[in-house]
């Protein structure tokens, strides 16, 4: 437990002093550093050590569910040359609250100063206590206040942006006080316009002025003039907070989580909304062709459908999927809570136990299915396919064998346990046993989808490598691995238009069915052609501005990954239907 002194600050706040140097704030309870803040708004820590980045937002994950945003959940709020928003730049910032445009209104900001402007440098965070402001404000004031709907509009650039409808005067979702959600507008980078409805511009102009002037009044504004290692916590539902203007730039950083209250009791509805995350159901668009193009490429007829043996196939490799879903985000929790906080959250909010719990019960489950799946058809394959999966999904992320940490292995593994593995399986429900032409298909397309998460793997290049993580990509490099990955995505993807037209003439297919491969070509040219862009652009670029050009390029995996999968989905498709259409020799 830190030593401590406590200091009241007017016009409100706490100050939390250490007593003595090289102490945390970890040994202080979320508990207590609630109470603290419902009580004084805004706690301010000085003399503490900073945390490290994971350690920061796993502290922070007591204290609420952290925000996600496409950057991760922590904000590096410091001066960015290219900035295309406001909060980049050495400018002021009006007063506002965080979450606005988004849907999701933050209930604590957690601050932590990495590098403190001098202080005649000015950069102060400002903060105004709606709170104080009801409180002193007139009778009339308030009944004014309360009739009043703002209205919000802003171009959406970086992580925000849109129309939002607000009253001004709302009640505290934790607390349950009177507090007013104003924010004023912004005339800077990424403007933010805002109109008082039912009101003329006299009248909008007069409410707007009416509340800069109660929220500016000395006794409901403080501006926290930032020291190096300061540590703040803030109410964002009661405060509003800005930016005072500062010179030198490169002089501040700061950095900063927005967390969501949680619900008082979590019960089934939060249980189950963690359950789904942990399940990555957002891949389940591009694991629906995985499992359908080997039943296309195997099934005779639509005699499969009418057996519960594919639903219940599919359940199993479905399950098999949730598995390895769960065990990566459970053995990444730590490194999760700072770029993929939803996955770290939700584990946290569920407990060790409870995943485990599910893990368990997921093996349990594949495991039966693939008995009952060998009972019923005959097939042996059923069993061995789903323990090496199980296996492999382990193993990938846990040690002893650790695969996303072996360098190339890493990519077999995926291979195997994502692609290969699974096309097998689906395709042993409607078949004995795949042909070697659909599983040589399968081998080629798992290479190509592969190739294609390469460019996902790379974004995590830099924690990967800062983790001690061994993977592929740190393994070749950084600018080797893209070419690796542009050749792999090129070769494999010749090598699946091949296989498609050796099954399309093996099965004597009319000339205009191969028309189905051209969706499929032209998506392999757009992978060629979108790496082939990659690695122009990093070329001549050191590995951290490299990365920088590879997240930016990170949003490309989706469509890359679609467009392969689902124009291969097609051609299985026609190959399907031409086959089931083909006239059926006449019995004698």
């Amino acid at each position: 437990m830190p030593a401590y002194t406590l200091e009241s600050q007017l016009p409100f706040g706490l100050l939390v002093r250490a007593d003595f140097p090289g102490q945390t704030i970890a040994g202080i309870s979320a508990a207590q550093l609630t109470e603290w803040v419902q009580a004084h708004r805004i706690l301010i820590f000085r003399g503490f050590e900073l945390f490290d980045k994971t350690p920061f937002a796993l502290y922070a994950q007591q204290l609420g569910e952290p925000l996600q945003w496409p950057f991760g959940a922590i904000n590096e709020l410091k001066v960015k040359a290219d900035a295309k928003n406001y909060l980049y730049t050495p400018s002021a910032v009006p007063l506002h609250w965080d979450g606005a445009f988004i849907g999701r209104i933050p209930y604590l900001i957690f601050f932590q100063c990495v590098k403190a402007p001098r202080a005649e440098d000015r950069g102060g965070t400002t903060f105004a206590d709606t709170g104080r402001a009801l409180a002193r404000a007139t009778a009339a004031q308030r009944a004014r206040w309360a009739k009043a709907t703002l209205r919000y509009r802003t171009e959406k650039i970086v992580h925000y942006g849109g129309t939002l409808t607000q009253r001004l005067l709302q009640a505290h979702p934790v607390t349950g006080e009177p507090t007013l959600r104003f924010a004023e507008p912004v005339r800077d980078l990424n403007p933010v316009s805002v109109e008082v409805l039912g009101a003329t511009p006299a009248e909008q102009a007069d409410l707007i002025a009416e509340l800069q002037a109660a929220l500016y009044a000395p006794e409901v504004f403080y501006i926290h003039s930032w020291q190096d290692n300061d540590i703040v916590l803030a109410d964002n539902h009661v405060l509003l907070h800005g930016r005072d203007a500062f010179l030198n730039p490169n002089e501040r950083h700061i950095q900063r989580i927005n967390l969501l209250a949680r619900p008082a009791h979590g019960g089934l509805a939060q249980f189950l909304k963690n359950s789904k995350t942990l399940r990555r159901t957002e891949f389940l668009i591009a694991e629906i062709p995985i499992f359908l193009i080997p039943i296309f490429l195997s099934a005779e007829d639509f005699r499969f459908l009418k057996t519960p043996v594919l639903y219940v196939g599919l359940a199993g490799i479905y399950l098999l999927f949730n598995f390895g879903d769960m065990v990566n985000a459970y053995a990444d929790r730590r490194v999760d809570a700072v770029y993929k906080s939803h996955l770290s959250n939700a584990i946290f909010e569920l407990g060790g136990p409870g995943v485990r719990w599910q893990m368990r019960a997921s093996v349990a489950g594949t495991v039966l299915i693939s008995i009952w799946l060998t009972q019923h058809t005959g097939r042996w394959q059923f069993v061995p396919l789903t323990l090496i999966g199980w296996a492999l999904g382990f193993q990938y992320s846990w040690r002893p064998i650790h695969f996303k940490s072996r360098g190339l292995w890493q990519l077999s593994a995926l291979w195997a346990v994502i692609f290969f593995g699974p096309m097998a399986y689906t395709g042993s429900l409607v078949t004995r046993f795949p042909k070697p032409a659909v599983l040589t298909l399968a081998a080629a397309y798992g290479l190509l989808q592969v190739g294609v998460l390469m460019l996902n793997n790379a974004e995590d290049y830099t924690e990967d490598r800062a983790a001690g993580l061994h993977t592929a990509i740190v393994a070749l490099g950084l600018h080797r691995s893209m070419r690796v990955a542009q050749a792999l995505t090129s070769g494999a993807g010749l090598l699946v238009l091949g296989s498609f037209a050796y099954l399309f003439r093996a099965e004597k297919l009319p000339k205009a069915a191969y028309g189905a491969l051209l969706p499929l070509a032209g998506a392999v040219a757009y992978v060629a052609q979108g790496y082939e862009t990659v690695n122009r652009k990093i070329a001549d670029l050191d590995e951290v501005a490299a990365t920088a050009v590879l997240k930016e390029n990170g949003m490309r995996v989706p469509q890359w990954l679609k467009a392969t999968a689902y124009t291969s989905l097609l051609a299985a498709s026609v190959l399907f239907a031409a086959r089931v259409l083909r006239p059926k020799p006449a019995l004698a």
